[in-house]
């Protein structure tokens, strides 16, 4: 008889097959004995938010039934991880889960496909609990009976949050009493991704994250429609321990200017990563951020994409050119829609200290850019990736 390998070999092995997702494989593995089942179980589910399945495949160019088998593959997906929390399953796949994305199961129950027997099958048994409808008015005067996906994912996250102790990113379009709730049972928590961001508002929540959290450290918004978020959002950031927050990502513009630029500086030592937009109001704000010196990646992105900041305020131009300059750590820098863009980076690329791997301009003019394309040069040894979009008219 041969020698069984360690328990952690097995790990390592099912480890290297989930980096290379190899979910399939895994998934054999977990069917092959009992001995290899709990180590691909737990890197299958650990991975799980990059498993193929998740989306639908996300392929809308594949046959209706081929479709509809993938969206049944995904319902499985969903309803195996709710279930293990209700202890329903033979192994505790909750507990091997390192992220949640209540976006994902927010698209399932809004998906096209997800009806008739997948839905009825998704909501049998234990999860029947979870059920919720809303009546929606249709043009005839009739009422249509729709999932509530909002009531639904958000009483999914209050159980299965009370089974995943290594839990470490949420994200979806959540409430804030819920995470008021939740976030005393995620002592791991160092993420969070906000479709809304209408929670950051509640200071229940800000006190909730800094008693219970002290590990979080990086968030993601996409959206925010409230009055005065400005101040809002400021005010979470301040609620923060300061110099904890490493990565702040804005999708949207959600109006951020002064107050929450200057609040940002007192994570100006940590703030590693930060990508956000601005509009023509908040954009002469902007140098303000000057304290937030250890950046490695910066984004920013002009939603109006109409101020030239070196024309029109010279001053806050020169402002921001000297606030680069002491990111010595800067290795990323992508301009989106905002003027100035190629004025801004030349005097960086020249600089000694600060080695770029990545950069991008969208728009600029061309043909009034030599001196940064000559600056370009000093940049060779690094730059890795170069991105350059603008008017090539008169070059």
């Amino acid at each position: 008889m041969a020698p069984a390998l360690p328990d952690d070999i097995l790990h390592l092995l099912c480890e290297e097959l989930a980096h290379q997702g190899q979910f399939d494989t895994l998934f054999n593995c977990a069917c092959a004995s009992r001995a290899l089942a709990i180590a691909a179980l737990t890197n299958l589910y650990r991975w799980h938010h990059v498993a193929p399945v998740r989306g639908g495949g996300e392929d809308e160019a594949v046959p209706l039934a081929t479709k509809q088998l993938m969206v049944q593959r995904w319902s499985i997906l969903w309803r195996s991880i709710i279930a293990s929390s209700l202890e329903a399953t033979l192994f505790p796949y909750c507990r091997y889960i390192t992220y949640l994305d209540f976006r994902d199961l927010d698209n399932l129950l809004e998906d096209d496909h997800f009806k008739a027997k997948i839905l009825k099958q998704f909501f049998s048994g234990p999860l029947s609990r979870f059920h919720s409808t809303v009546d929606v008015p249709r043009p005839n005067g009739r009422k249509l009976a729709r999932l509530d996906a909002v009531t639904i994912v958000n009483a999914i996250g209050e159980v299965i949050t009370q089974h995943t102790p290594m839990l470490e990113s949420i994200s979806g379009n959540l409430l804030s009493h819920a995470l008021v709730t939740w976030t005393p049972r995620l002592p791991r928590l160092l993420s969070l991704e906000l479709y809304d961001g209408r929670p950051l508002e509640d200071e229940l929540v800000h006190a909730a994250l800094r008693e219970h959290c002290p590990q979080f450290s990086s968030l993601m918004i996409y959206s925010w429609h409230a009055e005065d978020r400005d101040h809002k959002f400021s005010k979470f950031i301040g609620a923060l321990k300061p110099n904890s927050l490493k990565t702040l990502d804005i999708i949207g513009d959600i109006n951020l200017a002064a107050e929450s630029f200057l609040a940002l500086t007192t994570h100006g030592e940590s703030l590693k990563d930060l990508s956000f937009c601005v509009s023509s109001e908040s954009l002469p704000h902007i140098s303000l951020l000057r304290g937030c010196t250890a950046l490695e990646s910066l984004r920013i992105e002009d939603a109006h994409g109409t101020t030239n900041l070196e024309a029109t305020q010279n001053d806050i131009f020169l402002e921001t050119i000297d606030w680069l300059k002491n990111c010595e750590d800067l290795r990323s820098l992508s301009f989106t829609r905002l003027q100035s863009a190629a004025s801004i980076a030349t005097p960086l690329l020249l600089q000694d200290n600060i080695k770029l791997r990545k950069l991008e301009i969208d728009s600029y003019l061309p043909q009034d850019s030599r001196l940064f394309h000559q600056a370009l040069i000093h940049q060779r040894r690094t730059l890795m990736f170069l991105s350059l979009s603008g008017d090539t008219e008169g070059m």
